[in-house]
Order: structure tokens, then sequence, then C-alpha cells
């Protein structure tokens, strides 16, 4: 693959990943009592994430339900977006709106760990 073709697209893309990842990684660090509870709840999202976002199977030789479930989330947002670019060779155009959407995720991830920070500290 020629990650290459379309840099921006691509690291576009990758910030969009690397800041849900680091919401989620937030919200289970604010959330988890120990390390034995960050490892169960790593490993459960990781699984979820990969398994319903078309990492482990693509979305597109599952039923038509288990795509639009998948679609929710956004590993295949991420996943959508680097097979625009990389195997579409699709532009940069294209990796705007599953950047987008894995903004938002972000942004909720971090919020709903930020509000229970807040929460853990009032106590």
């Amino acid at each position: 693959m020629d990650y290459l073709r379309q840099p921006a697209a691509v690291l576009l893309i990758a910030l969009g990943l690397g800041a849900w990842v680091s919401g989620l990684g937030l919200l289970i660090g604010v959330v988890a009592k120990g390390d034995e509870q960050v490892i169960l709840f790593s490993l459960i999202a990781m699984f979820l994430f990969t398994g319903l976002g078309g990492a482990l199977v693509p979305l597109e030789v599952a039923g038509e339900a288990f795509a639009a479930v998948g679609h929710v989330t956004p590993a295949a947002r991420a996943m959508d977006g680097f097979q625009n670019v990389l195997i579409r060779g699709l532009g940069l155009e294209s990796a705007l709106l599953p950047t987008t959407i894995l903004l938002a995720y972000a942004a909720g991830f971090f919020a709903l760990a930020l509000w229970r920070f807040r929460a853990g500290r009032a106590k």
C-alpha cells in the first residue's frame, strides 16, 4: 500500500484515531479502580471495537444488520477512512467525514472522563 500517496489524508485519519483512543483511555483510567480493571476494560474495549468495527471481519462481507451496527462504532469509521484513501484511492476529502466522526467520539469520551473524574473528586 502506498501510504505516502495521500499523506495529509492518512495523517488526518491517524490523528482522529489517536484522539479517540486517547479519550477512551482517559475514560478507562478514570473508571477503573485498579490495574486489573484497567487491563480488563481495555481488553473488552479492544475486542468490542475491533470486532464490531470491521478490523477482524470486513463489514462488507458481514450481514446488513451487523454492518449497520458496526458502522456506529468509531473503529469502523477509521477503517472506512483508511480504506477510502489507501485502497479506493480517494483524496483528502474522503478523510474528512471519518475524521470528524472520530473527533466527535474523542470529545464524547473525553467529556465522560472529565465528568466522571469531577464526580469522583466531589465525594
